[in-house]
């Protein structure tokens, strides 16, 4: 009777073990389609392509003195050898910027292939009381990883300043790097949210960009405030810092980037 028992009991716990493995469903995304790279890849690539198509820059320009065009393409056909030379020079220019900034390569022509879109969402912010206290840099770290969903890197310094008190190695700030779908949905939140309800901000100044078509823009501690992540348990943020966001974008110039970024609904203002 005991053994019989028992092999009931062994079978019941063999199918508990088997309903349980057989109930056990793949977690699912815990959002849908991102409304932004939807409005982007359907509506936005298509208007951005009207507005920023340049008819100079792909069909080349008819002269009014074709006499002339032909002198000088004669007298180019006979010095073939100065040609070459001049060629050669020209390739091997370096295009370099003041202050070491990075350089893209030449704009091509005009295509579907090259529309501007963002390419990446930088957020980092500079706590000067970590220098005395590396607890100081907590509030930053745990605020940038309540409104982006991804875990910050700490910044630390690469030179030692004695006026400063700061050494090489200490942590300063902190920095998060956005792609994908954390990037559109941090985009919408931002546009959406956070700069309507900032005060006394026109917005971003209509010469803005650092020549390669990336923008910059900087928030004062209020605005930490205004994501919806951090309002609703604003006491668990001891200290509110100030950061920037820098939109890296695959535009070729700064027109382009900030045609982008007004697209996005990001407003601009015609005061330098």
């Amino acid at each position: 009777m005991a053994s019989l028992l028992r092999n009931i009991c062994k079978q019941q716990h063999i199918l508990t073990k088997r309903s349980f493995a057989t109930s056990i469903v793949p977690a699912s995304s815990s959002h849908g389609l991102c409304r932004l790279r939807e409005y982007y890849n359907n509506t936005l690539s298509e208007d951005l392509m009207v507005l920023g198509y340049d008819h100079t820059k792909v069909a080349p320009r008819t002269s009014k003195y074709p006499d002339i065009e032909a002198q000088i393409e004669k007298a180019l056909l006979a010095e073939p050898v100065q040609s070459k030379k001049i060629s050669a020079i020209v390739e091997n220019v370096v295009r370099t910027r003041k202050g070491g900034k990075p350089v893209k390569q030449i704009q091509p022509m005009k295509s579907a292939s090259i529309i501007p879109h963002l390419d990446k969402i930088t957020l980092h912010a500079m706590v000067k009381d970590s220098i005395h206290s590396k607890s100081n840099l907590l509030s930053a770290f745990m605020a940038f990883q309540s409104i982006t969903g991804i875990r910050p890197d700490v910044v630390y310094a690469r030179n030692s300043v004695a006026n400063w008190k700061l050494r090489e190695g200490m942590p300063i700030g902190v920095k998060v790097t956005l792609k994908g779908d954390e990037m559109y949905q941090f985009m919408d939140k931002l546009v959406e949210i956070v700069l309507p309800r900032l005060k006394e901000w026109p917005g971003l100044s209509i010469t803005a960009g650092d020549g390669n078509g990336n923008v910059a823009l900087g928030f004062p501690p209020s605005a930490l405030a205004l994501f919806p992540e951090i309002e609703g348990s604003f006491d668990v943020y001891p200290k509110m810092t100030g950061f920037d966001v820098v939109f890296n974008t695959t535009a070729y110039t700064n027109t382009d980037g900030r045609l982008l970024l007004s697209a996005f609904s990001v407003p601009f203002t015609s005061k330098k």
